[in-house]
C-alpha cells in the first residue's frame, strides 16, 4: 500500500502530520502513522479535515492566482465552495453524487496548491456547500 502525506486538522485546533493509505468514505476511525513513526487511531468525527499534501511544509502565504471563474472551468465534476467554521474557504470539485451529510472528498484544482485532496468532516462547515 502506498502511504501519502497527510495533515490532520482537528476541530479543537490540533494539527498532526502523518502518513496514511487512501481511505474510503465510511472508514472510521482511520489508522495513521505520525512522522515520528508512532501509530495513531483517528476518529474522523474529531477532525475538521484531513489534507493530503505534496509536502508537510507547504506555503502558508500562498494565494492562488486562479479565481472562482477559472477554477469552475477546470472542473470535470461538480464545483463546490466550502466555508469552514474557522474562516477557511476551499474551492474544488466533488463527485456528482456526493452525500454532504457524511464525510466527503474534495479534489483541489489549483496545480500549485500544496493540498491535493481533502477529506472534509461536514461538522466543520459554517454553512452547507455552495455550488
Amino acid at each position: 500500500m502506498e502511504y501519502r502525506k497527510l495533515i490532520l486538522r482537528y476541530l479543537d485546533g490540533r494539527v498532526i502530520q502523518a502518513r496514511v493509505g487512501f481511505f474510503e468514505n465510511g472508514t472510521d476511525p482511520i489508522i495513521a502513522m505520525k512522522t515520528d513513526g508512532s501509530t495513531i487511531c483517528v476518529p474522523l468525527s474529531d477532525l475538521k479535515a484531513a489534507f493530503f499534501v505534496k509536502d508537510y511544509e507547504g506555503n502558508p502565504s500562498y494565494q492562488s492566482l486562479l479565481d472562482e471563474e477559472n477554477l469552475r472551468k477546470m472542473t470535470k465534476g461538480a464545483f463546490v465552495r466550502l466555508h469552514f467554521e474557522d474562516g477557511e474557504v476551499l474551492m474544488g470539485e466533488v463527485a456528482e453524487n456526493t452525500d454532504f451529510s457524511k464525510g466527503f472528498y474534495v479534489q483541489l484544482l489549483d496545480p500549485n496548491d500544496n493540498n491535493i485532496l481533502v477529506y472534509v468532516n461536514p461538522k466543520s462547515l459554517k454553512k452547507p456547500p455552495q455550488f
